[in-house]
């Protein structure tokens, strides 16, 4: 048994492999030889006798996937799964994590052995904008797009949901591919920032209703998924503010804003996607929207030892 980098000609083998691995599993789609081109990070891969029996992937930002081998060869994963953690050792990447299934226990379990904890369940909500109870525009009102100077503010609003600080996190806001007024903050009088909306209009994307909502994949523009892989969504609403007696109202108007402001929006179904860790965010949505669905995430400090 070797492990190795990729070949020339090994995108039909990783399907192949993942195809026989994965079938089993609750949600499996047979992944094609384009889906392998088409994504990104690094692999490793299992061969014995000439023969690919397993591969394992990872990303720059620490992102780990589980090591899929053929039957019989169950073992090598550990193998895999132990070249990818020395190579973000000595890349210096400080903490890799992983997303799945909840109802993919193995695969859970493993991560679980190698010293993976649950650091959050990332909840999945949906309602339909027919559906969503009646809210009144309040007087003086004040929400506008985002500013630079909001950044400090919003990034302190929920310590520990964003993913990314500094000009990472304002780069994800401002420049990462969001539209420009899809970025919304509303003000107190002095005009500093109360809470802080997204929402996602964009006809191309896919709706909600379309979405597994067991489905391991983070929404791009939900708080508490910077930075990580992202499925993009239309009707995608997320918000961030600060827990107290203010967080319905400013939950509310934010709401209020995202659904109204828009004369002709490209969607029926709103999306949400909110990370356990923030239980008055959580709170929020399970009393406006529909929960769907969730996923655990699970973290470690790439240099802890496993306990395989």
């Amino acid at each position: 048994m070797i492990i190795r980098n990729c070949l020339p000609g090994d995108t039909d083998k990783e399907a192949a492999v993942y195809n026989v691995a994965a079938a089993h599993l609750p949600g499996f789609r047979p992944l094609t030889i384009d889906d392998v081109r088409r994504s990104n990070g690094s692999r490793f891969y299992a061969e014995d006798n000439g023969r690919v029996v397993g591969f394992a992937a990872f990303e720059s930002s620490g992102r780990v996937h589980y090591p899929w081998c053929l039957p019989g060869h169950d073992p090598t994963a550990h193998q895999l799964f132990g070249q990818v953690m020395r190579t973000l050792a000595e890349r210096k990447v400080p903490r890799a994590h992983a997303v799945f299934r909840d109802d993919w226990l193995q695969q859970v379990k493993f991560f679980e052995d190698h010293g993976f904890a649950r650091v959050r369940e990332m909840v999945n909500f949906t309602q339909s904008i027919a559906d969503l109870p009646t809210m009144f525009q309040r007087p003086g009102l004040n929400v506008t797009l985002i500013r630079p100077g909001d950044l400090p503010a919003i990034e302190s609003m929920v310590p520990g949901v964003p993913r990314l600080r500094g000009p990472a996190f304002a780069n994800y806001l401002m420049t990462s591919g969001l539209a420009t007024e899809a970025v919304f903050v509303l003000r107190r009088p002095d005009g500093s920032p109360r809470g802080v909306g997204v929402l996602v209009d964009d006809v191309s994307l896919p709706g909600v209703e379309s979405l597994d909502p067991k489905a391991a994949a983070c929404w791009f523009g939900a708080f508490g998924t910077e930075g990580l892989p992202a499925k993009r969504v239309n009707g995608l609403f997320s918000f961030l503010a600060p827990s107290g007696k203010d967080l319905l109202r400013v939950g509310q108007d934010l709401l209020w804003y995202a659904t109204m402001r828009l004369e002709n929006t490209s969607f029926r179904c709103l999306a949400a996607q909110v990370p356990s860790d923030a239980p008055h965010l959580l709170d929020f949505y399970e009393s406006y929207f529909r929960k769907k669905g969730s996923f655990p995430m699970l973290e470690r400090e790439v240099g802890a030892p496993s306990r395989n």
